[in-house]
């Protein structure tokens, strides 16, 4: 997949559906969510297409060792969410944004800790070196994005939220045990892939 063709993906995949990510976003109506983004971030390492993930640090108070996009709630300085996931991702990985073409922002999704997390899908020709925070990041992978674009490669696990329970995505690669919103986020990825091909 060339970049024109990924940056032609990403700027329509916003007015593509995923219909799992509006069943599972149904389970939390009328809460007050506080916004966040986090950055869909592919870049071109070892000669592929991959996808740039973190393990969250074991110090943290929430998700720690959670596999999870860099990004973070937004701040009161933050132009809007794009600016958001720059720069948490800045704060997190040492990639500064000038390495990054971003593309209009995903639908959120709701989270039970109370957020409405945006993906910002971002492209880099290139795979910047990182400087993980420590604080807050105990590992940067990347996972291969045409693995992830290949829905037969993910299971389910049952999400319960309010007495509700959902089949929701997870992504089993090598050691890694990709679920929650990441895997959300990723598995919807796929389907509008998946959508955006049947229609050129």
């Amino acid at each position: 997949m060339t970049y024109t063709e990924l940056s032609r993906f990403f700027s329509s995949a916003a007015n593509l559906p995923a219909p799992l990510q509006q069943t599972r976003n149904r389970m939390f109506q009328g809460g007050d969510f506080r916004q966040a983004a986090v950055l869909l971030a592919v870049v071109q390492h070892e000669a592929q297409w991959q996808i740039l993930l973190t393990r969250r640090a074991d110090s943290l108070r929430h998700h720690t060792g959670q596999i999870a996009l860099a990004g973070g709630r937004r701040d009161a300085q933050d132009p809007n969410l794009t600016a958001t996931a720059l720069r948490e991702t800045a704060e997190e990985t040492g990639i500064e944004a000038a390495h990054w073409q971003t593309f209009p922002q995903l639908p959120a999704y709701f989270t039970p800790s109370g957020y409405a997390v945006a993906p910002v899908p971002a492209l880099s020709a290139e795979s910047p070196l990182t400087r993980p925070n420590a604080d807050e990041v105990a590992e940067i992978f990347y996972l291969p994005l045409d693995f992830a674009l290949h829905t037969a490669n993910y299971q389910s696990r049952a999400f319960t939220h309010n007495g509700l329970t959902l089949n929701t995505p997870t992504l089993p690669y090598r050691h890694y045990d990709i679920w929650g919103l990441t895997a959300m986020i990723l598995h919807d990825m796929a389907e509008r892939y998946r959508l955006f091909q049947a229609a050129v």
